[in-house]
C-alpha cells in the first residue's frame, strides 16, 4: 500500500501508485482492502455487531453466511476512474450499477429535495472489485458522481463520520433469511437499519438487509452489518423495515434516544470504577471457567454479597456490558473476557491505571484548561516519568498497561520482515511489541533500548517468551545517539513521539537516522489525529489524556509527523493501518 521498495519493510503488494482518484479516496479503499485481507469471517461479524453480543448471535451470523465483501463510500472526480483503479491494482472490477438503496440514504441524510432525485441527481453507483487469487471478498466502493447535489458540509460529514461503511455477508442458504433476521433481534442485537431487494443483482436479484451498532469498529468505522439473500424475500424485508411500536407513556424515541445517550456520557466515571473494581476483586478470573452465582463471588472475593450483587448487576447493564445474567448466576461477556487475566488481547491493567491514576488526574482538566496548569504534577507531585522512577509499584502496572496495546500483534501481519535480520525497539517497555515480533520470525534477531529503571521489565518478559537469547538490552537514553544500537535493519518507535515536545522528538529521529544505515527503514507507531475534529478517531480523545497525564506530550496529524520526519532526515514511503486508529508510519533515510 504504497509502500517503498528497496528497503528492508513492505507493505501489502496490492494497493499502490497514483490513480486519478483524490488520496482520501485512496486511502478509504486501501483500509478496506487491508481489512478484507487480514479478518476472519467471525472477528469480521464480531467487529459489526455490538460490543458483548451473545456469542449465539455471532455464531447465528457465521454458521449461515460467509463475509462477502466490505464497502466504503467515494467521491472521485469522474465515475470511471475508481473502475480503472481497482483494475490497476489487480482487482477484478464488475459493471458498475445503481443502487437505489444508498442514494435514498443520503438524499435522506443530507435533506436532498425529490425533484431533484427525479430529475437524476445523487447518481450513486457500486462497484464491486474482487480480490486476487482464489477469494470469494470483494470490494464494494459506492460511488457518488461529482458535484451530485452534495455541498461541501455533507461531503465533509461522509468523509469524517464515513456513514456508508459496512462488512456484508451473504447467506449459504437464503431459506433462512427470517429466521437469521429474528436472532439479531433478540436482546443485545443491532437494530434494523433499513434495507431493500435489488432486482439487478443475479437472476432472481438480492434482498439486502442493514443492521447498525452503536459505537465504531476496530477500525474506526460504524458497526454497519449487511445481510445478502439471493432472491426475492418480501416478508423478511416488510418485517425488518417496521418501525417498533412506541412504548407506553414514554417520550418520542428522537427525544428518548438524546437522553439517554447524554446521561451514557455523564455517567460514564461510574462505569470506568465497576470496571476497575470488578478487576481489583479479580471477579473476570472468577468467571473464566464458568458462571458463578452472587454468594459464590462473595465467597470468592470476601465482600459482602448484598453490596457485591449492586456492582454485578451494574456490570451487566448494556451500557458497561463487561457481564450477563445466566439463570442466578453471572457470566462473562466477550468485553469481560478481555479483562482476565489469561485473555491473550487483555486489558485488565488497562482497566486498572485508567480506573486509578489517570482517573484521578482527569479530576483536574479544568486547570489545565484555564490555567496551563500539569494535572498529574498537580495529583503527584512529579511528572510522570519522575513519579513512575519513584514508585515501582506503579512504574509496573503503567508498563503493563502500555503493553497491553491491542495493536501489537497486528504490527507483523501489517509490514513484512522477512527481509530483516535485526531489529531496534527505541523505547520499547517491557518488551511486549519486540517479543511479537520475534514470535512472528524466527530468524529474527532483537534490540531493546530502554531507561535502566524499565529494562529488568523487559529482560523478565523476554525472558518468559522465550527470546532473551536473541535479544540485546540496552539500557539509555532515547535521544543520546551513542545510545541507540546502530546498524539495525529496522527500527521501531511506537508510541513513544507522543510523549514529547517537537524538540525532543527531533532528537530521538536524529538519534535513529544517525545510528541507522542507509537501507535501514524505521517504523513510527502512533496514533495519527485526523485533519476533521468531527472525525471518530479515538486520537482525539488521547490527545486530550496528553494533556492531562503527559507534561509537553501531544497526538499529532500525519503532516506534523512527516515535517518531524523530514527534518530529522527520514521521507516517508508508506502507511499501514492498525485497529483503534493506530498506523505504521513507514519511513527510510532521505537520499
Amino acid at each position: 500500500m504504497e509502500s517503498g521498495t528497496g528497503t528492508a519493510v513492505t507493505g501489502e503488494p496490492c494497493i499502490t501508485g497514483e490513480p486519478p482518484i483524490i488520496g482520501d479516496d485512496r486511502r478509504r479503499i486501501r483500509h478496506v482492502y487491508d481489512y478484507l485481507v487480514s479478518r476472519s469471517d467471525a472477528d469480521a461479524v464480531s467487529d459489526v455487531l455490538p460490543p458483548g453480543a451473545p456469542p449465539e448471535m455471532v455464531e447465528a451470523v457465521t454458521a449461515n453466511c460467509t463475509v462477502d465483501h466490505a464497502g466504503c463510500l467515494v467521491f472521485p472526480s469522474a465515475t470511471d476512474a475508481v473502475r480503472t483503479y481497482l483494475e490497476e491494482q489487480g482487482l477484478r472490477p464488475a459493471k458498475p450499477f445503481a443502487s437505489s438503496i444508498v442514494r435514498d440514504r443520503l438524499a435522506a441524510r443530507y435533506d436532498v429535495r425529490d425533484d431533484r432525485l427525479k430529475a437524476g441527481c445523487l447518481d450513486v453507483k457500486i462497484i464491486h472489485g474482487q480480490l486476487p487469487g482464489n477469494s470469494s471478498r470483494g470490494i464494494e466502493v459506492l460511488s457518488v458522481a461529482p458535484g451530485d447535489e452534495l455541498d461541501a458540509s455533507a461531503l465533509r460529514d461522509e468523509r469524517s463520520a464515513q456513514h456508508e461503511n459496512h462488512v456484508a455477508v451473504r447467506l449459504t442458504d437464503p431459506a433462512r433469511l427470517e429466521e437469521l433476521r429474528r436472532a439479531l433481534t433478540r436482546p443485545g442485537g443491532p437494530r434494523p437499519d433499513g434495507g431493500g431487494y435489488n432486482p439487478a443483482q443475479g437472476e432472481d436479484g438480492i434482498t439486502v438487509l442493514h443492521f447498525r451498532s452503536e459505537g465504531s469498529t476496530p477500525m474506526g468505522w460504524p458497526r454497519r452489518l449487511e445481510i445478502i439473500a439471493p432472491g426475492r424475500h418480501t416478508e423478511a424485508l416488510l418485517r425488518h423495515l417496521r418501525p417498533p411500536e412506541p412504548e407506553p407513556g414514554h417520550k418520542p424515541e428522537q427525544e428518548r434516544d438524546g437522553d439517554r445517550r447524554l446521561l451514557r456520557r455523564l455517567t460514564g466515571a461510574w462505569g470506568v470504577q465497576a470496571i476497575r473494581v470488578m478487576v481489583d476483586l479479580g471477579i473476570p478470573d472468577h468467571l473464566a471457567e464458568r458462571p458463578l452465582t452472587c454468594k459464590e463471588l462473595a465467597v470468592r472475593t470476601g465482600v459482602d454479597a448484598d453490596r457485591l450483587n449492586r456492582l454485578l448487576r451494574a456490570l451487566c447493564h448494556p451500557w458497561i456490558g463487561a457481564l450477563t445474567p445466566t439463570g442466578d448466576a453471572f457470566a462473562l461477556t466477550g468485553l469481560g473476557r478481555r479483562l482476565t487475566s489469561a485473555a491473550p488481547d487483555s486489558m485488565r491493567h488497562i482497566a486498572q491505571l485508567y480506573g486509578g491514576l489517570f482517573y484521578q488526574t482527569f479530576g483536574e482538566l479544568a486547570g489545565a484548561i484555564t490555567d496551563g496548569a500539569q494535572p498529574f504534577v498537580t495529583v503527584f507531585g512529579q511528572k510522570p516519568f519522575e513519579y513512575f522512577g519513584d514508585h515501582p509499584r506503579e512504574r509496573r502496572l503503567f508498563a503493563r498497561a502500555m503493553a497491553e496495546g491491542a495493536f501489537f500483534p497486528d504490527v507483523a501481519a501489517a509490514v513484512d520482515l522477512s527481509g530483516a535480520r535485526t531489529v531496534a525497539d527505541i523505547g520499547g517497555g517491557n518488551g511486549e511489541l519486540l517479543a511479537h515480533l520475534c514470535d512472528a520470525y524466527p530468524g529474527l534477531e532483537g534490540a531493546l533500548l530502554e531507561r535502566p529503571e524499565v529494562i529488568e521489565a523487559a529482560r523478565d518478559n523476554l525472558g518468559a517468551r522465550g527470546h532473551l537469547d536473541r535479544c540485546t538490552l540496552h539500557p539509555g537514553s532515547f535521544t543520546d545517539g551513542r545510545d541507540v544500537p546502530a546498524g539495525a535493519d529496522v527500527y521501531v518507535v511506537a508510541r513513544i513521539l507522543h510523549d514529547w515536545d517537537d524538540q525532543t522528538c527531533l532528537s530521538i529521529l536524529r538519534a535513529v537516522r544517525d545510528a541507522a544505515a542507509r537501507d535501514s527503514t524505521l517504523l513510527i507507531i502512533e496514533r495519527p489525529l485526523p485533519d476533521d475534529p468531527g472525525d471518530a478517531s479515538v486520537s482525539t480523545l488521547w490527545d486530550l489524556n496528553m494533556l492531562v497525564n503527559n507534561v509537553g506530550g501531544r497526538e499529532r496529524t500525519r503532516d506534523q509527523y512527516r515535517r518531524l520526519l523530514a527534518e530529522a532526515g527520514f521521507q516517508v514511503v508508506g502507511e499501514k493501518p492498525l485497529r483503534l486508529d493506530v498506523s505504521v508510519t513507514i519511513a527510510t533515510p532521505a537520499r
